[in-house]
């Protein structure tokens, strides 16, 4: 099996040089290492088992120090640039726009493999063209998620044979209807809420405290403290009584809850809103 490892590319690379200036391959060895920033070819071994993505082993394995610096190495950018055109021509048509190219990219994840030699580089990229001033409101903009895949041969990146699979793709269009649709979604929320009937502190209490709406209108200047979670949100009310309930009312609460301080549960003042 083939191996792509940074120091496989390493010895690859130093029985080439051997070759060409008719070297020994262990002072082939020692030669690059040394040109790469070590010490000595066992060094970079030793470095090379340890921490592959080292900087130094990195770029003379691979060109770069890291990774993500490869979509802007050799004529990688150029052949992406081609090959979003060539997927997304039917979508480009439907925009009010022309002359499409990269505008913002940026790598957001980064996977190599050791045995193909295939990086893969997880993007986010704005694909931008020229807006026509005769269609504004047709969007101009492709936001993309896309897995970008690279292999580098004799010594150049390329693009893989897997090329470019999008992920996801939204235009500047798309987002405008989104934000609209989420807008509206809130001011018919908030009209509903405006809208919605409310209850009477004496309503509240005949359904907490499961009372005629008569008793329960002698109770209706009683406090009420309502308890909140860490989260803020009510989960229950505490009704204090006491000073108002009197007679068989006073008598009949006190023997059903053995209190006249009572904690109603939250459902029962869903529309009704004592300060607090």
């Amino acid at each position: 099996m083939s191996d792509f490892s940074p120091l496989s590319i390493f010895k690859s690379q130093a029985k080439q040089h051997g070759r060409l200036h008719d070297m020994k391959l262990s002072a082939a060895q020692e030669a690059l290492a040394r040109q790469a920033g070590f010490e000595e070819y066992h060094e970079l071994v030793v470095v090379a088992q340890r921490t592959p993505a080292d900087a130094r082993l990195m770029l003379a394995a691979f060109g770069v120090r890291d990774f993500k610096d490869a979509i802007h190495e050799d004529d990688v950018f150029s052949e992406l640039d081609q090959e979003l055109e060539h997927l997304l021509s039917s979508a480009m048509d439907e925009t009010n726009a022309s002359e499409f190219a990269i505008g913002d990219s940026e790598v957001d994840s980064v996977a190599y493999d050791d045995a193909t030699g295939a990086l893969r580089l997880g993007m986010s990229i704005d694909w931008e063209g020229q807006q026509d001033p005769g269609r504004v409101y047709y969007g101009r903009v492709f936001f993309l998620k896309a897995d970008v895949n690279l292999i580098r041969r004799n010594g150049r990146w390329s693009l893989g044979e897997d090329g470019v699979c999008i992920i996801t793709s939204e235009t500047d269009a798309d987002r405008d209807r989104r934000t609209e649709w989420e807008d509206r979604a809130h001011q018919q929320a908030a009209e509903s809420g405006e809208h919605r009937p409310s209850i009477s502190m004496a309503q509240a209490l005949a359904s907490g405290l499961e009372i005629s709406l008569e008793d329960a209108e002698l109770l209706a200047d009683a406090e009420v403290r309502g308890h909140t979670s860490d989260d803020g949100m009510i989960h229950n009310y505490w009704v204090d009584v006491e000073p108002y309930a009197e007679g068989a009312l006073r008598a009949d609460l006190l023997a059903r809850f053995g209190t006249l301080e009572f904690e109603v549960d939250v459902n029962s003042f869903d529309d009704f809103h004592p300060e607090m």
